[in-house]
């Protein structure tokens, strides 16, 4: 163990047989990509295709295994994405913000709750871009709308420091990348 490692409290993912990991995922892959032009033309957002992602656990690669994970190594979760990329280049970009703060639970400081987060990321919940603001930072401010959520117009804020989001309920939940809003 590095003295970079002794502060975390679980060994990070080191890897997993990467050909059973992604034959795991190739089927879904391949449907993936069946459908990637005609979205692309028509501008239409792949939620089906991310929720097909979250079923299968697609964002939980690098959760440890004692925690429900796969395990994979960063190398391999750079491998699945440009699989990713090759069938549909907009789903790696939509869960970048997803993959960074896995990375950051995975680094926290022996503290921080990741078995919290890693139960999380194994039951296929997925974050959201917006955790990565950080400091003094301009950003929109929205507000509920029927059951939607509409940009109000822009803010400055002194920082964000967990990955929330609040429902037109009222309820608070760990947004989920290109989630619709309930109908």
């Amino acid at each position: 163990m590095t003295a970079q490692q002794q502060h975390l409290p679980y060994p990070l993912s080191s890897g997993t047989d990467y050909q059973a990991l992604a034959a795991r995922f190739r089927p879904i892959f391949a449907r993936i990509a069946a459908g990637a032009l005609e979205r692309e033309q028509s501008r239409s957002l792949p939620f089906e295709q991310v929720k097909w992602l979250k079923e299968a656990g697609f964002g939980a690669v690098r959760v440890p295994v004692q925690y429900g994970g796969a395990g994979a190594s960063l190398p391999q979760l750079f491998e699945l994405l440009i699989e990713l990329a090759a069938a549909d280049s907009n789903l790696p970009q939509a869960l970048r913000g997803h993959f960074a703060f896995v990375e950051d639970r995975l680094n926290a400081q022996a503290d921080a709750p990741q078995d919290t987060w890693f139960k999380r990321f194994v039951e296929g919940d997925l974050v959201g871009n917006a955790w990565t603001e950080v400091g003094s930072v301009r950003s929109a401010r929205s507000a509920p709308v029927s059951r939607a959520w509409v940009n109000t117009g822009w803010s400055t804020a002194p920082s964000i420091t967990a990955p929330a989001a609040f429902s037109p309920t009222g309820s608070t939940s760990m947004p989920s990348a290109m989630t619709p809003a309930p109908t």
